[in-house]
């Protein structure tokens, strides 16, 4: 199915007069991550859509009394917003968008990209193989053909080599830091603040001063936490949570699993640390409702994409559909 069809049928789809009957009766969580500046006018396109066909809450809506727990069916349905991962684009871009529309959000950050120079492991990957200047390069023993035809490939296969080292994640950083190409020498500074930065303990603290934001636990590296033994689980989030503790001077009680990769363990782990409500991707133990919050993300700048995912996202992911 080429994407104009789709779209065709996701702008059919979700105006359908019906549609809204069918459409989930609890808020719709959807997941955002970097909005970068050349992203801007779609996101606040998807704002303004959202604001005016559904209605916008809290991602702690539960709490609030004004908000009910299932919407009648002739009401709009309910959204709320949360970003993964804490790039600075989400401080700089994003945040003052929200901000002029009055439009809440919770901001999911990962402590690593705080430092100048430091990048996610996965953000690093993306990156090289977008502007790495040459045809190869040597990593742990071999060369790595990054000519245009096998580029993709090798960043594939060098994202398979990474995060299969052990420890992980700290072997794959040590190799990120110590062995592989450096991006301040393939692209400019402008360019790593706007795409992969994150935010400073400074913006961090800055950007929950306004009451419409919220800061929540992703760990400090973004590892897949399945790969990590429990000690390293335990590391990872008690670092990030005490860090952003420290940045915004308010207590951090809830989290997002980086990639989507829970356990049981890591459920109690969580709430032993004090988080008792957790955001998954795609739901997969079904043993906690409040630790597994399902989200839909949106990759897509068409708002008819969106709207068809608020309303029938729940019913393709029943049907084991992709969204």
């Amino acid at each position: 199915m080429n994407q104009a069809f789709a779209e065709s049928i996701a702008a059919v789809g979700w105006r359908f007069p019906g549609a809204r009957i069918l459409a989930p009766t609890a808020p719709v969580v959807l997941l955002y991550h970097g909005i970068e500046p050349a992203w801007a006018d779609h996101f606040e396109n998807h704002i303004r859509f959202l604001k005016r066909h559904f209605r916008i809450v809290r991602p702690d809506w539960e709490l609030d009394a004004t908000v009910p727990r299932e919407r009648r069916r002739i009401d709009k349905p309910a959204v709320a917003l949360t970003f993964d991962d804490g790039f600075r684009n989400n401080y700089a871009v994003a945040a003052p968008i929200l901000h002029e529309h009055d439009v809440p959000a919770l901001f999911f950050y990962s402590s690593r990209h705080a430092e100048a120079g430091k990048y996610l492991w996965f953000v690093y990957l993306r990156k090289l193989e977008q502007v790495f200047r040459g045809d190869a390069f040597s990593f742990d023993g071999e060369s790595w053909n990054m000519s245009p035809t096998a580029r993709q490939t090798t960043i594939r296969r060098l994202w398979d080599r990474l995060v299969n080292m052990t420890p992980h994640p700290t072997a794959m950083y040590q190799a990120i830091d110590e062995a592989l190409p450096v991006l301040e020498d393939h692209t400019s500074a402008d360019d790593l603040r706007g795409t992969c930065a994150g935010m400073t303990d400074r913006e961090v603290g800055t950007l929950v001063a306004d009451p419409l934001f919220t800061v929540g636990c992703h760990t400090v590296d973004h590892p897949y936490l399945g790969l990590c033994d429990l000690p390293e689980v335990e590391r990872q989030l008690i670092g990030n949570k005490a860090w952003i503790e420290n940045a915004t001077g308010r207590p951090c009680d809830v989290v997002s699993y980086p990639i989507g990769d829970y356990s049981a363990d890591i459920i109690k782990i969580c709430r032993a640390l004090g988080m008792p409500k957790g955001y998954a991707v795609k739901p997969s133990l079904h043993l906690d409702p409040q630790m597994e919050i399902p989200r839909l993300g949106v990759y897509s700048p068409s708002r008819d994409v969106l709207g068809f995912k608020v309303t029938y996202g729940h019913i393709l992911r029943r049907l084991g559909v992709r969204v």
